[in-house]
């Protein structure tokens, strides 16, 4: 089931990094931050990596495929508990266009990847996910810009839908006229 998420999350990407190639308005983005997982999923908290590739279908929505993953480790007893959530999501970003700084709010769908390794055993589950997110591009040069967001992404793994906040920061390169 991982293999079908990255190779489902790696198409999304290259298509939504193609228009970066002619002159539409394009950009992709790392992003870095923290996660506070459902209680009912693990006590800790966790690290969170993700990458972003979209393009302007409007000046105002922005059309974006994003892959994201946490990681979250706490002792429970004498038990190792490592869990790790895996996420490939479409967005639709809204944002008010500006050369500074560019306000939005997003609101995505795709699927999910729950990952509980206690000890040597391990249990995962993929299930549906969609998130409502909100932040910033701050833009340091024409084609560079520091982004913002905070966001909640909700899951449905293990027959339970899970509730997951993040705040994430990043740098974003745009492409093709803004």
């Amino acid at each position: 089931m991982m293999k079908k998420l990255i190779v489902v999350a790696a198409a999304i990407l290259i298509l939504a990094a193609v228009p970066a190639f002619g002159q539409h308005p394009a950009n992709i983005g790392i992003d870095v931050g923290w996660a506070n997982l459902d209680k009912d999923v693990t006590g800790a908290n966790a690290w969170q990596l993700g990458f972003r590739a979209g393009y302007f279908a409007l000046s105002w929505l922005e059309i974006e495929g994003q892959v994201a993953g946490a990681r979250a480790s706490e002792d429970v007893g004498s038990v190792n508990l490592d869990t790790t959530l895996l996420a490939g999501l479409v967005n639709g970003v809204f944002s008010y266009p500006s050369r500074k700084i560019s306000p939005y709010a997003l609101i995505g769908v795709g699927g999910a990847n729950l990952q509980v390794t206690p000890g040597i055993s391990s249990f995962s589950d993929f299930a549906v996910a969609w998130q409502l997110a909100a932040g910033a591009r701050f833009f340091v040069a024409k084609s560079v810009a520091l982004r913002a967001e905070v966001g909640h992404l909700r899951e449905k793994t293990f027959d339970a839908w899970n509730g997951h906040w993040r705040v994430t920061g990043g740098i974003v390169w745009s492409f093709g006229e803004r």
